[in-house]
């Protein structure tokens, strides 16, 4: 799939997360995106300082849902190097282990706990109730573990579970 994302440096506070965000001026590119391991598609940038590399990269994926009750719930799966936050349609959904624990404050220079997650797979189960008929937006925050890291690693599936047609009787 092909992301939005931002890679910068910048701290993009809390408004890049929601549906209404103008993200125009956002790079694009497909996954997986990252740099270091030699297998991205996309390849972002750490900065100009190979031993002070940015600490958080952004990414943002618009989609339609022609009928958000249609869902029983959510399979989620995200590959990420080190740390990540999910957000959907702005409101967090995911944190992954080596974030520091809800509900303390994630920003943009909050570095990924203990020792890296080198393309760590997490998966889980989301509410259905998450999504909206018409426009959404899945949004996912990497943080690395320490800003001299050798490289990070973006990659995300969202896929609704149908809800089973009824049985005749």
């Amino acid at each position: 799939s092909v992301w939005k994302y931002l890679d910068t440096g910048a701290n993009a506070g809390t408004g890049w997360r929601e549906p209404g965000f103008d993200d125009s001026l956002w790079k694009m590119g497909a996954a997986e995106l990252g740099y270091g391991d030699g297998d991205e598609i996309t390849t972002v940038l750490y900065g100009p300082d190979a031993n002070n590399k940015y600490i958080t990269t952004y990414f943002r994926r618009a989609f339609s849902v022609s009928d958000s009750l249609a869902f029983t719930n959510l399979s989620m799966w995200l590959r990420r190097d080190d740390g990540g936050v999910v957000y959907l349609n702005g409101t967090e959904v995911f944190r992954t282990p080596n974030m520091p624990a809800a509900p303390a404050a994630i920003n943009f220079n909050t570095l990924a706990t203990g020792a890296a997650a080198e393309n760590a797979i997490d998966t889980t189960t989301l509410a259905a109730n998450r999504l909206t008929t018409g426009a959404n937006v899945a949004a996912v925050e990497i943080h690395q573990q320490a800003v001299n890291s050798s490289d990070i690693s973006f990659d995300f599936e969202l896929l609704g579970n149908p809800i089973p047609p009824p049985q005749p009787s």
